[in-house]
């Protein structure tokens, strides 16, 4: 296994039903070959520090750090993902000039809405049941 430094780093929201689908997608197609590691930013993994982002800044999407430490978040985070692990043409699609900015939209839609439609846990009101003292907002961790 490569040190966390030489690995591409996936950060995806463990409380979202979709995006941890994402990460069990990415991590099967992965095959044991150690081209990823997907980090659930809700965890304590120390890791996330690795994605330089404060833990609201790095709630509002899925995020991908590649080795050399570039961060590419949201649509162009699951092409690269895709990418990298040999499948380029599962998302390339979506990078097409009159496509993208209907995929960016529309991811922007999803990730702001994830919980409220994926929730893997129970909201009610203004806070969640799995920790009553949390809002019920995607952004505050």
């Amino acid at each position: 296994m490569l040190s966390d430094e030489y690995q591409t780093l996936i950060y995806y929201d463990g409380w979202c039903s979709a995006c941890t689908k994402s990460a069990a997608l990415f991590t099967k197609l992965d095959n044991g070959r150690d081209l990823i590691t997907c980090i659930d930013l809700r965890s304590n993994d120390p890791r996330l520090q690795l994605a330089g982002l404060d833990p609201a800044t790095l709630a509002t999407s899925l995020h991908l750090r590649t080795p050399d430490g570039t961060l590419h978040s949201g649509p162009e985070a699951i092409r690269q993902a895709f990418t990298i692990l040999g499948r380029p043409h599962a998302a390339s699609w979506t990078a097409l000039p009159i496509i993208r900015p209907i995929a960016n939209y529309g991811y922007k839609v999803f990730a702001r809405n994830r919980l409220r439609w994926f929730a893997n846990h129970k909201c009610a009101e203004d806070t969640c049941a799995l920790d009553p003292k949390r809002p019920n907002d995607p952004t505050t961790l």
